[in-house]
């Protein structure tokens, strides 16, 4: 009589072969979504470095002060972002990685879109003193998850 020999895989190693490429994939996926957050805080850490420049070389140039403003997202088409681009302050004014192309309503000081994605909000009442706001997704050295204000 022949003794008969099983080739192939019993259903408990497919079962432990598919649970762990399942976890190694949502492992990627978790550590590319904050590889992804950390990208986009470093855009808007840059931005912001670049549109604080831009005031202040605005500043150097003007016999007024920085650019009034009671409230407004920084755009190229209007408001202060027109105006930063008029005087070449800036050449390409700054948005952030998530805000969409149409502006967004304005609330508690702070621009949201409709996805709640956060804009540069800027705001000078007294032309010596402004404030930019903008959001960050994840704490950092560049400061904390939530909205941050760059102020001169």
């Amino acid at each position: 009589m022949r003794k008969q020999i099983n080739e192939g895989f019993t259903l408990i190693e497919l079962l432990v072969v598919i649970s762990i490429i399942g976890f190694l994939t949502v492992a990627s996926v978790v550590i590319f979504n904050i590889v992804r957050m950390n990208a986009r805080d470093t855009v808007r850490v840059g931005n912001i470095a670049t549109i604080k420049r831009a005031l202040a070389m605005y500043l150097n140039d003007s016999a007024t002060g920085y650019p009034a403003s009671s409230g407004e997202c920084l755009n190229a088409a209007s408001g202060v972002g027109a105006e930063l681009k008029a005087r070449q302050s800036l050449l390409v004014v700054p948005t952030d990685p998530l805000w969409a192309v149409a502006p967004g309503s304005v609330t508690n000081g702070v621009a949201v879109s409709p996805s709640k994605n956060f804009c540069y909000f800027y705001f000078s009442g007294d032309r010596s003193h402004y404030s930019v706001s903008y959001y960050l997704e994840s704490s950092s050295k560049a400061g904390s998850a939530g909205i941050n204000v760059a102020t001169q």
